[in-house]
C-alpha cells in the first residue's frame, strides 16, 4: 500500500481515512477539466450577450426610443383636419 492512496475526509473522525480508487480520481479530474471548459465557453457566450446587449441599447438611444413621442410639445393634426386641407387646397386650385 501506499500512503499516497489515502486521504483524510473532511468531517470525519480523527484518524479515520478511506482509500481513494484510482479510477474515481481520474474521473474527478476529466469533470474538473470538463467544467473549466464549460466555464470558459459561457464566460465566452456572456461577453458575447452583453456586447451584443449594450450595441442595441445603444442603437435604442440613438433612435430616441426610450421617449414617448406622444408626450412631446407640438402641432399635431388629425387626418381629419389633413383631409380637409387638402380638399380645400384642390378647390383653390
Amino acid at each position: 500500500m501506499n500512503i499516497n492512496d489515502f486521504v483524510i475526509l473532511p468531517g470525519s473522525k480523527a484518524g479515520t481515512s478511506k482509500r481513494l480508487k484510482t479510477k474515481t480520481v481520474k474521473e474527478l479530474q476529466l469533470e474538473k477539466v470538463q467544467l473549466e471548459t464549460e466555464n470558459r465557453e459561457m464566460e465566452k457566450r456572456l461577453q458575447q450577450l452583453q456586447l451584443n446587449m449594450s450595441r442595441e441599447k445603444e442603437e435604442r438611444r440613438i433612435l430616441g426610443a426610450y421617449h414617448w413621442k406622444s408626450g412631446q410639445a407640438g402641432t399635431r393634426t388629425s387626418q381629419a383636419r389633413v383631409l380637409a386641407q387638402k380638399i380645400a387646397n384642390k378647390k383653390k386650385v
